[in-house]
């Protein structure tokens, strides 16, 4: 467990590994959560025995709220003073967590049982699968609310599912929807009363399947889009390293990483 309270706690189901994510107080996950999960992650993609995998919140309501606001601004003050650069925000653990599910050649499934904004949308987002509580009332990336953009490849990961044109008025517009409309949209490929039994089920569903023809179909269609993605990060520490933007993250930050701001 992090200082914050962050961790990620592990059970298994025959085959199938649950992942539930515990953010810090208010629902949001730094880096260091960031990395329990790449540490978690790591682990079982390379276990043998586990054939699929679910990731969700620990917490009612909470699947990842959004990603740490004061760490945002904490970056954005190092970017902007010339302590950090574009190759450190390549290297941090958001991206290495989206890349790990990205290559993964098991099944990962994001069960959203409630919040799901800008960094925990943007994990969900390179799941292989994603299935919402029918009650989840905020899924989206409203980062530009804030001035800044998504910055773990969120916006691609999306145009995979909707494709580029609607994905980029998506995150121009920060829009937040339910998982009902999310659902519509094609945001989401499955509803349920409750999403980690969905999820588990249906990764249970996989895990039956011969486990190399699963390797092998995941293999093919991994996505060809991590240059993209990677700009994607660079741009987001050259954007938020703007002096002004620095500035107004860190009042954003002062306030406290509330809700109403996102939406």
């Amino acid at each position: 467990m992090s200082k914050s309270g962050e961790m990620a706690e592990l059970s298994r189901r025959g085959a199938v590994s649950l992942i539930s994510f515990h953010p810090a107080s208010d629902g949001t996950i730094s880096n260091k959560g960031a990395a329990a999960l790449v540490h978690m992650l790591q682990r079982e993609l390379t276990d043998e025995t586990v054939r699929a995998i679910v990731i969700t919140g620990a917490h009612k309501g909470i699947f990842i709220r959004h990603a740490n606001l004061s760490q945002i601004a904490r970056a954005a003050d190092a970017v902007a003073s010339g302590g950090a650069d574009e190759d450190d925000f390549a290297a941090s653990p958001f991206p290495r967590l989206g890349a790990m599910l990205d290559a993964a050649t098991k099944p990962v499934i994001a069960a959203i049982n409630g919040d799901c904004m800008g960094g925990g949308f943007e994990i969900a987002l390179a799941c292989t699968m994603r299935v919402a509580a029918e009650d989840a009332r905020a899924i989206g990336l409203p980062e530009i609310r804030i001035g800044i953009p998504p910055g773990s490849g969120g916006p691609q990961r999306l145009a995979r599912l909707i494709g580029r044109h609607r994905a980029r008025l998506f995150t121009l517009e920060g829009v937040v929807l339910d998982a009902r409309c999310a659902y519509k949209l094609g945001l989401i490929e499955y509803l349920a009363q409750d999403a980690v039994a969905e999820a588990l089920a249906r990764a249970e569903a996989l895990s039956a399947r011969p486990s190399a023809t699963v390797s092998e179909i995941m293999r093919q269609m991994q996505a060809p889009d991590a240059a993209e993605i990677e700009d994607n990060i660079r741009g987001f520490a050259r954007s938020i390293g703007q002096p002004a933007t620095a500035t107004a993250l860190a009042e954003i930050a002062a306030r406290g990483p509330k809700l109403e701001l996102l939406d």
